[in-house]
């Protein structure tokens, strides 16, 4: 906490902070353009990377709540999230409290999986060049999950 109380200020660090992985921060750098996450789906995956406090508690900020974060409407974040979770970058597990339908957890562990295949394809996380192969690679790593789930509506 020092290291952040030193860069951002004692009030600020109070408040909390989150812990973002660089390869999350760069991930479109490293796909194709048709694979890349929208501005919003990013935003919203940066939000509930902050809202991922420990390793087996999902996030589960409610829809209105991420649309106020991300400063855009409801029905953006609920696209986001269809999109994110139909790539197979979060997955969505349904909640009750007290017996009534509560807002969705979000299940991070796929989108570890994914950064851990970026980091495998690009041990340095700045390489100078990202050749079009590269991105192509992982590009079709999520093509294989939206096929995966063309696949299984289609069954």
């Amino acid at each position: 906490m020092s290291e952040v109380v030193s860069k951002w200020g004692l009030e600020v660090a109070e408040r909390g902070f989150a812990q973002i992985p660089t390869y999350l921060l760069n991930l479109n750098r490293f796909l194709d353009k048709e694979h890349r996450l929208s501005p919003v789906e990013m935003l919203v995956l940066l939000h509930l990377a902050g809202a991922w406090w420990k390793k087996d508690e999902n996030p589960f900020p409610a829809m209105t709540t991420l649309a106020n974060r991300c400063g855009v409407s409801s029905r953006q974040v609920q696209r986001a999230i269809n999109n994110l979770d139909r790539l197979k970058l979060i997955g969505r597990v349904k909640r009750k409290n007290k017996g009534i339908v509560s807002s969705n957890a979000y299940d991070m562990a796929p989108l570890v999986d994914f950064l851990k295949a970026v980091a495998k394809a690009f041990p340095n996380e700045y390489p100078r060049r990202v050749t079009i192969e590269d991105r192509q690679a992982l590009s079709e790593h999520l093509g294989d999950r939206r096929d995966l789930d063309d696949g299984e509506a289609a069954e």
